[in-house]
Protein backbone atom coordinates (compact mmCIF):
# COMPACT_ATOMS: atom_id res chain seq x y z
CA UNK A 1 0.00 0.00 0.00
CA UNK A 2 1.33 3.32 -1.12
CA UNK A 3 0.68 4.62 2.68
CA UNK A 4 2.75 2.06 3.97
CA UNK A 5 5.95 2.54 2.08
CA UNK A 6 5.92 6.19 2.37
CA UNK A 7 5.45 5.56 6.28
CA UNK A 8 8.70 3.28 6.09
CA UNK A 9 10.31 6.33 4.47
CA UNK A 10 9.71 8.14 7.24
CA UNK A 11 6.88 10.11 6.05
CA UNK A 12 4.24 11.54 8.48
CA UNK A 13 0.18 10.65 8.09
CA UNK A 14 -2.87 12.18 8.64
CA UNK A 15 -6.28 10.37 8.40
CA UNK A 16 -4.80 7.45 6.78
CA UNK A 17 -3.28 9.58 4.53
CA UNK A 18 0.26 11.02 3.72
CA UNK A 19 1.11 14.68 5.38
CA UNK A 20 3.30 16.77 2.96
CA UNK A 21 5.90 18.29 4.76
CA UNK A 22 4.37 21.53 6.40
CA UNK A 23 6.82 22.79 9.01
CA UNK A 24 6.99 26.70 7.73
CA UNK A 25 2.98 26.76 7.89
CA UNK A 26 2.35 24.81 10.81
CA UNK A 27 5.35 27.19 12.51
CA UNK A 28 3.29 29.96 11.55
CA UNK A 29 -0.16 28.80 12.86
CA UNK A 30 1.06 28.27 16.14
CA UNK A 31 2.94 31.53 16.30
CA UNK A 32 -0.09 33.24 15.49
CA UNK A 33 -2.36 31.91 17.64
CA UNK A 34 0.36 32.40 20.97
CA UNK A 35 -0.31 36.29 19.58
CA UNK A 36 -3.13 38.40 21.07
CA UNK A 37 -6.12 38.59 18.21
CA UNK A 38 -5.68 41.46 16.45
CA UNK A 39 -6.63 40.43 12.23
CA UNK A 40 -8.81 38.64 11.17
CA UNK A 41 -6.56 35.60 9.24
CA UNK A 42 -7.67 34.68 5.68
CA UNK A 43 -6.29 31.35 4.24
CA UNK A 44 -6.11 30.62 1.00
CA UNK A 45 -5.02 28.91 -2.29
CA UNK A 46 -5.40 26.78 -5.44
CA UNK A 47 -7.29 23.27 -5.13
CA UNK A 48 -6.31 20.90 -3.43
CA UNK A 49 -3.08 22.07 -1.87
CA UNK A 50 -4.22 20.62 1.58
CA UNK A 51 -5.65 24.17 3.54
CA UNK A 52 -8.26 22.01 4.97
CA UNK A 53 -6.05 19.08 5.83
CA UNK A 54 -3.46 21.28 7.39
CA UNK A 55 -5.42 23.48 9.80
CA UNK A 56 -7.09 20.01 10.96
CA UNK A 57 -3.47 18.75 11.84
CA UNK A 58 -2.46 22.27 13.20
CA UNK A 59 -6.00 21.32 15.69
CA UNK A 60 -5.34 17.65 16.62
CA UNK A 61 -1.74 17.06 16.61
CA UNK A 62 -0.36 21.20 17.92
CA UNK A 63 -3.02 22.81 19.93
CA UNK A 64 -5.25 19.39 21.36
CA UNK A 65 -3.20 18.10 24.36
CA UNK A 66 -5.83 16.04 25.60
CA UNK A 67 -5.94 13.10 22.67
CA UNK A 68 -8.27 10.98 24.62
CA UNK A 69 -11.09 13.60 25.23
CA UNK A 70 -10.37 15.82 22.24
CA UNK A 71 -9.88 18.65 24.41
CA UNK A 72 -6.89 21.11 25.13
CA UNK A 73 -6.24 23.16 28.43
CA UNK A 74 -5.24 25.91 26.89
CA UNK A 75 -6.94 26.54 23.44
CA UNK A 76 -10.82 26.95 23.29
CA UNK A 77 -11.43 26.01 19.46
CA UNK A 78 -14.55 26.31 17.38
CA UNK A 79 -13.65 24.84 14.55
CA UNK A 80 -16.33 25.23 11.15
CA UNK A 81 -16.80 23.39 8.02
CA UNK A 82 -19.52 24.34 5.68
CA UNK A 83 -17.72 22.52 3.05
CA UNK A 84 -20.77 19.82 2.04
CA UNK A 85 -23.51 21.35 4.59
CA UNK A 86 -26.69 22.99 3.07
CA UNK A 87 -26.79 26.43 4.13
CA UNK A 88 -29.65 27.85 2.41
CA UNK A 89 -31.33 29.44 5.26
CA UNK A 90 -30.45 32.21 8.70
CA UNK A 91 -31.79 28.89 10.54
CA UNK A 92 -29.95 26.29 8.67
CA UNK A 93 -26.87 28.71 9.66
CA UNK A 94 -27.41 28.67 13.08
CA UNK A 95 -27.99 24.83 13.02
CA UNK A 96 -24.37 24.52 12.12
CA UNK A 97 -22.21 26.46 14.72
CA UNK A 98 -24.98 25.88 17.77
CA UNK A 99 -26.41 23.57 19.90
CA UNK A 100 -28.87 23.50 22.74
CA UNK A 101 -26.85 22.92 25.71
CA UNK A 102 -28.69 19.57 27.10
CA UNK A 103 -28.62 18.15 23.25
CA UNK A 104 -26.33 15.67 22.95
CA UNK A 105 -24.26 15.31 19.91
CA UNK A 106 -21.47 13.09 18.25
CA UNK A 107 -18.11 14.39 17.85
CA UNK A 108 -16.68 15.07 14.43
CA UNK A 109 -13.47 16.72 12.95
CA UNK A 110 -13.15 15.70 9.00
CA UNK A 111 -15.20 12.52 9.87
CA UNK A 112 -13.60 12.42 13.04
CA UNK A 113 -14.31 14.90 15.37
CA UNK A 114 -16.68 18.03 15.65
CA UNK A 115 -15.54 21.24 17.61
CA UNK A 116 -17.83 23.33 15.34
CA UNK A 117 -20.57 24.38 18.30
CA UNK A 118 -21.25 26.75 20.09
CA UNK A 119 -23.81 25.94 22.76
CA UNK A 120 -26.68 28.15 24.59
CA UNK A 121 -29.13 27.19 26.89
CA UNK A 122 -32.80 26.35 25.42
CA UNK A 123 -34.39 29.76 25.83
CA UNK A 124 -31.33 31.48 24.20
CA UNK A 125 -31.26 29.16 21.69
CA UNK A 126 -35.12 29.61 20.52
CA UNK A 127 -34.64 33.21 20.91
CA UNK A 128 -31.57 33.59 18.30
CA UNK A 129 -33.84 31.39 15.90
CA UNK A 130 -36.47 33.78 16.70
CA UNK A 131 -34.42 36.60 15.83
CA UNK A 132 -35.58 38.35 19.20
CA UNK A 133 -31.92 38.38 20.20
CA UNK A 134 -28.48 38.86 18.20
CA UNK A 135 -27.09 35.70 17.58
CA UNK A 136 -23.53 37.25 17.70
CA UNK A 137 -23.74 39.32 20.65
CA UNK A 138 -24.99 35.68 22.07
CA UNK A 139 -21.74 34.35 20.73
CA UNK A 140 -19.36 37.09 22.32
CA UNK A 141 -21.13 36.34 25.68
CA UNK A 142 -19.98 33.14 25.62
CA UNK A 143 -16.52 33.56 24.42
CA UNK A 144 -15.98 35.77 27.46
CA UNK A 145 -16.94 32.67 29.48
CA UNK A 146 -14.03 31.28 28.27
CA UNK A 147 -10.74 31.03 30.37
CA UNK A 148 -8.49 30.05 27.53
CA UNK A 149 -7.34 31.17 24.50
CA UNK A 150 -9.92 31.19 22.00
CA UNK A 151 -9.59 30.18 18.44
CA UNK A 152 -12.47 30.24 15.54
CA UNK A 153 -11.96 28.79 12.35
CA UNK A 154 -14.27 28.81 9.22
CA UNK A 155 -13.46 26.62 6.06
CA UNK A 156 -15.59 27.75 3.13
CA UNK A 157 -17.25 30.46 4.23
CA UNK A 158 -18.33 32.06 0.83
CA UNK A 159 -21.51 29.65 0.73
CA UNK A 160 -23.08 32.34 3.69
CA UNK A 161 -23.16 34.41 0.62
CA UNK A 162 -26.74 35.66 -1.07
CA UNK A 163 -28.36 34.23 2.61
CA UNK A 164 -30.05 37.14 4.22
CA UNK A 165 -31.49 37.72 7.91
CA UNK A 166 -35.16 39.32 7.82
CA UNK A 167 -34.84 39.29 4.13
CA UNK A 168 -32.68 42.39 4.12
CA UNK A 169 -29.32 42.22 6.18
CA UNK A 170 -26.66 39.67 4.15
CA UNK A 171 -25.31 37.33 6.14
CA UNK A 172 -21.61 37.28 5.16
CA UNK A 173 -21.48 40.87 6.10
CA UNK A 174 -23.07 40.28 9.68
CA UNK A 175 -21.10 37.60 9.73
CA UNK A 176 -17.99 39.30 9.05
CA UNK A 177 -18.21 42.48 11.04
CA UNK A 178 -18.85 39.29 13.77
CA UNK A 179 -15.60 38.69 13.30
CA UNK A 180 -13.93 42.23 13.02
CA UNK A 181 -15.26 42.42 16.93
CA UNK A 182 -13.74 39.40 17.72
CA UNK A 183 -10.47 40.24 16.86
CA UNK A 184 -9.85 44.12 15.97
CA UNK A 185 -12.28 45.60 18.64
CA UNK A 186 -12.34 43.18 21.35
CA UNK A 187 -9.37 41.23 21.17
CA UNK A 188 -11.52 38.33 22.25
CA UNK A 189 -10.84 35.78 19.47
CA UNK A 190 -9.02 34.70 17.20
CA UNK A 191 -10.37 34.39 13.56
CA UNK A 192 -8.99 32.03 10.94
CA UNK A 193 -11.51 31.39 7.67
CA UNK A 194 -10.61 29.31 4.62
CA UNK A 195 -11.40 29.45 1.13
CA UNK A 196 -10.28 27.98 -2.01
CA UNK A 197 -12.41 30.69 -3.78
CA UNK A 198 -10.50 33.25 -5.03
CA UNK A 199 -12.92 35.55 -6.57
CA UNK A 200 -15.15 35.72 -3.05
CA UNK A 201 -11.71 36.52 -1.42
CA UNK A 202 -11.17 39.15 -3.74
CA UNK A 203 -14.74 40.93 -3.04
CA UNK A 204 -12.97 40.84 0.34
CA UNK A 205 -9.71 42.12 0.23
CA UNK A 206 -10.96 45.18 -1.89
CA UNK A 207 -13.80 46.09 0.80
CA UNK A 208 -11.82 48.86 2.79
CA UNK A 209 -12.78 47.83 6.10
CA UNK A 210 -11.69 44.56 6.27
CA UNK A 211 -8.40 45.12 4.50
CA UNK A 212 -7.56 47.01 6.85
CA UNK A 213 -8.65 44.48 10.05
CA UNK A 214 -7.53 41.58 7.75
CA UNK A 215 -4.10 39.48 6.74
CA UNK A 216 -3.53 36.58 4.63
CA UNK A 217 -2.10 33.71 4.44
CA UNK A 218 -1.03 31.82 0.67
CA UNK A 219 -0.62 27.88 1.34
CA UNK A 220 0.54 27.00 -2.15
CA UNK A 221 1.26 23.56 -3.61
CA UNK A 222 4.50 21.79 -2.03
CA UNK A 223 7.87 22.86 -3.61
CA UNK A 224 9.01 21.15 -6.17
CA UNK A 225 11.92 19.53 -4.68
CA UNK A 226 9.67 18.35 -1.96
CA UNK A 227 7.28 15.94 -4.66
CA UNK A 228 10.64 14.59 -6.35
CA UNK A 229 11.69 13.53 -3.53
CA UNK A 230 8.50 11.73 -2.62
CA UNK A 231 9.03 10.36 -6.20
CA UNK A 232 12.16 9.27 -5.89
CA UNK A 233 11.19 7.56 -2.37
CA UNK A 234 8.49 5.75 -4.57
CA UNK A 235 11.06 4.21 -7.09
CA UNK A 236 10.66 6.71 -9.81
CA UNK A 237 13.67 7.21 -11.63
CA UNK A 238 14.90 10.15 -12.87
CA UNK A 239 13.79 10.53 -16.09
CA UNK A 240 10.00 9.21 -15.05
CA UNK A 241 9.84 12.14 -12.36
CA UNK A 242 11.12 14.73 -14.67
CA UNK A 243 8.10 13.36 -17.05
CA UNK A 244 5.66 13.47 -14.15
CA UNK A 245 6.99 16.76 -12.49
CA UNK A 246 6.35 18.16 -16.04
CA UNK A 247 2.69 17.47 -16.38
CA UNK A 248 1.38 17.86 -12.64
CA UNK A 249 3.99 20.13 -11.38
CA UNK A 250 4.43 19.82 -7.09
CA UNK A 251 -0.10 19.63 -6.84
CA UNK A 252 0.14 16.71 -4.54
CA UNK A 253 -3.23 15.28 -5.11
CA UNK A 254 -2.41 14.47 -8.68
CA UNK A 255 1.44 13.17 -7.82
CA UNK A 256 -0.12 10.50 -4.81
CA UNK A 257 -2.95 9.52 -7.32
CA UNK A 258 -0.54 8.52 -10.30
CA UNK A 259 1.66 6.79 -7.65
CA UNK A 260 -1.24 4.95 -6.81
CA UNK A 261 -2.33 3.55 -10.25
CA UNK A 262 0.60 3.74 -12.61
CA UNK A 263 4.07 2.22 -10.80
CA UNK A 264 8.00 2.71 -11.94
CA UNK A 265 8.63 1.31 -14.93
CA UNK A 266 4.98 1.34 -16.11
CA UNK A 267 3.44 3.22 -18.82
CA UNK A 268 3.52 6.73 -17.43
CA UNK A 269 3.14 8.79 -20.39
CA UNK A 270 -0.40 7.26 -20.81
CA UNK A 271 -1.49 8.24 -17.88
CA UNK A 272 -0.43 12.13 -17.77
CA UNK A 273 -1.84 12.23 -21.24
CA UNK A 274 -5.46 10.79 -19.92
CA UNK A 275 -5.37 13.61 -17.06
CA UNK A 276 -4.20 15.97 -19.51
CA UNK A 277 -7.49 15.12 -21.69
CA UNK A 278 -9.42 15.42 -18.94
CA UNK A 279 -8.29 19.01 -17.52
CA UNK A 280 -8.85 19.91 -21.51
CA UNK A 281 -12.37 18.66 -21.41
CA UNK A 282 -13.60 20.70 -18.84
CA UNK A 283 -12.18 23.88 -20.39
CA UNK A 284 -13.76 22.87 -23.68
CA UNK A 285 -16.97 21.56 -22.32
CA UNK A 286 -16.85 25.07 -19.77
CA UNK A 287 -16.67 27.07 -22.92
CA UNK A 288 -19.59 25.21 -25.67
CA UNK A 289 -21.62 23.25 -23.68
CA UNK A 290 -22.26 24.13 -19.65
CA UNK A 291 -25.51 25.78 -19.34
CA UNK A 292 -25.23 26.60 -15.83
CA UNK A 293 -22.63 29.65 -16.46
CA UNK A 294 -23.47 32.93 -18.70
CA UNK A 295 -20.28 33.17 -21.17
CA UNK A 296 -19.49 36.76 -23.01
CA UNK A 297 -20.05 35.88 -27.09
CA UNK A 298 -16.21 36.63 -26.82
CA UNK A 299 -15.06 34.07 -24.24
CA UNK A 300 -13.15 32.00 -26.52
CA UNK A 301 -11.23 34.78 -27.32
CA UNK A 302 -10.76 36.42 -24.13
CA UNK A 303 -9.83 32.88 -22.70
CA UNK A 304 -7.51 31.89 -25.41
CA UNK A 305 -5.32 35.55 -25.05
CA UNK A 306 -5.14 34.78 -20.88
CA UNK A 307 -3.92 31.41 -22.17
CA UNK A 308 -1.40 32.67 -24.34
CA UNK A 309 -0.53 35.12 -22.65
CA UNK A 310 0.24 32.87 -19.81
CA UNK A 311 2.26 29.90 -21.69
CA UNK A 312 4.77 32.60 -22.45
CA UNK A 313 5.30 33.94 -19.14
CA UNK A 314 4.02 31.52 -16.73
CA UNK A 315 1.37 34.17 -15.45
CA UNK A 316 -0.65 36.76 -16.42
CA UNK A 317 -2.05 40.21 -14.49
CA UNK A 318 -5.47 40.37 -14.23
CA UNK A 319 -7.18 43.40 -16.95
CA UNK A 320 -10.19 44.49 -16.62
CA UNK A 321 -11.18 42.68 -19.64
CA UNK A 322 -10.44 39.40 -18.12
CA UNK A 323 -13.25 39.87 -14.94
CA UNK A 324 -16.23 37.85 -16.90
CA UNK A 325 -13.98 35.08 -17.81
CA UNK A 326 -11.71 34.78 -14.78
CA UNK A 327 -15.05 34.86 -12.13
CA UNK A 328 -16.07 31.75 -14.31
CA UNK A 329 -12.10 30.04 -14.75
CA UNK A 330 -11.44 30.72 -11.15
CA UNK A 331 -15.17 29.64 -9.46
CA UNK A 332 -14.52 26.41 -11.29
CA UNK A 333 -10.92 25.65 -10.21
CA UNK A 334 -9.27 25.85 -13.70
CA UNK A 335 -7.41 28.96 -13.08
CA UNK A 336 -5.91 30.59 -10.09
CA UNK A 337 -5.87 34.38 -9.13
CA UNK A 338 -4.54 35.79 -5.68
CA UNK A 339 -5.64 38.56 -4.99
CA UNK A 340 -2.95 40.01 -3.31
CA UNK A 341 -0.49 40.16 -6.17
CA UNK A 342 -3.16 40.27 -9.29
CA UNK A 343 -2.09 37.45 -10.58
CA UNK A 344 -3.66 35.01 -12.76
CA UNK A 345 -1.84 31.32 -13.29
CA UNK A 346 -3.30 27.78 -13.67
CA UNK A 347 -4.61 26.34 -11.08
CA UNK A 348 -2.37 23.51 -10.80
CA UNK A 349 0.15 22.61 -14.24
CA UNK A 350 -1.85 19.73 -15.91
CA UNK A 351 -4.49 22.83 -16.60
CA UNK A 352 -1.02 24.35 -18.61
CA UNK A 353 -0.88 21.25 -20.20
CA UNK A 354 -4.11 21.08 -21.56
CA UNK A 355 -4.21 25.28 -22.58
CA UNK A 356 -1.12 24.42 -24.72
CA UNK A 357 -2.93 21.91 -26.61
CA UNK A 358 -6.24 24.39 -26.97
CA UNK A 359 -4.73 27.23 -28.15
CA UNK A 360 -3.22 25.29 -31.16
CA UNK A 361 -6.65 24.57 -32.33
Amino acid sequence: MLTDILKQKGYKTFRGEVFVDRVEEVKFFKEYFEELPRKILFVYGPKSTGKTTLIEYVIKNELIDDKRLFKSSKYNIKYVNFRGKLIASYNTFLDSIIRKKDETIEAELSYELNLGVFRLNPKLYAKAKEKEEDIFDLLIDELKKSKKKNIFIIDEIQVLEDIYINGTRELIKEFLNFCVRLTKELHLSHVVILTSNTIFLNRIYNDSKLKATSIFKLIDHPKEDVSKKLLEDLGYNKKEIDLIIDYLGSAFTYILKLAQFVKPGENIKEFLESEKRDAYMQIYLLLTYDKSVKLPENAEDVFKKITKEIIKNGYVFFKKEYNEILDIFCEKEILFFDPQTGIITPNSRIYLKAMEDFVKE
